[in-house]
């Protein structure tokens, strides 16, 4: 029973400590609006919501805002910002599982390697939920 109290406990201290982490270091990203994130993404009109969806899509597989997500980020530089490596590392592999489930439903390859950037991982999700649109 005691095992059991404390692994809670330890689990919670963990996520606790995490979170203390993200906010800390949060602050150092600066805030991207959508209207800003769209225009460094260059999209067109009709892709407005896929873009901005896959965008969101991306801050919650790595628990980050939306918001604080740019184009050009690299994956790797953003590790930092996502508190432990393990909560990194379980993020991107969600994220990666998820393109080639997409991809795949779309009758689309994979993309090898992996998109190194945030606007790279969009438009592959763009693209495989355009594809999947016209299907």
């Amino acid at each position: 029973m005691y095992t059991a109290l404390w692994l809670i406990l330890g689990g919670l201290g963990v996520a606790a400590a995490s979170l203390l982490f993200k906010k800390r270091r949060l602050p150092q990203l600066p805030d991207i609006p959508d209207e800003e994130f769209l225009k460094l993404y260059e999209t067109s009109p009709s892709e407005r919501m896929r873009v901005l969806e896959g965008r969101r899509f991306i801050a919650k597989h790595l628990g980050l805002p939306a918001h604080k997500l740019s184009p050009e980020q690299k994956f790797e530089w953003l590790a930092q910002f996502t508190g432990f490596a393990a909560e990194y590392e379980v993020g991107m592999g969600d994220l990666e599982d998820e393109l080639i489930e997409l991809r795949t439903r779309a009758g689309l390859k994979a993309p090898s390697p992996f998109p190194a950037t945030v606007g790279e991982l969009v438009h592959e999700i763009v693209e495989a939920r355009r594809s999947l649109k016209h299907k």
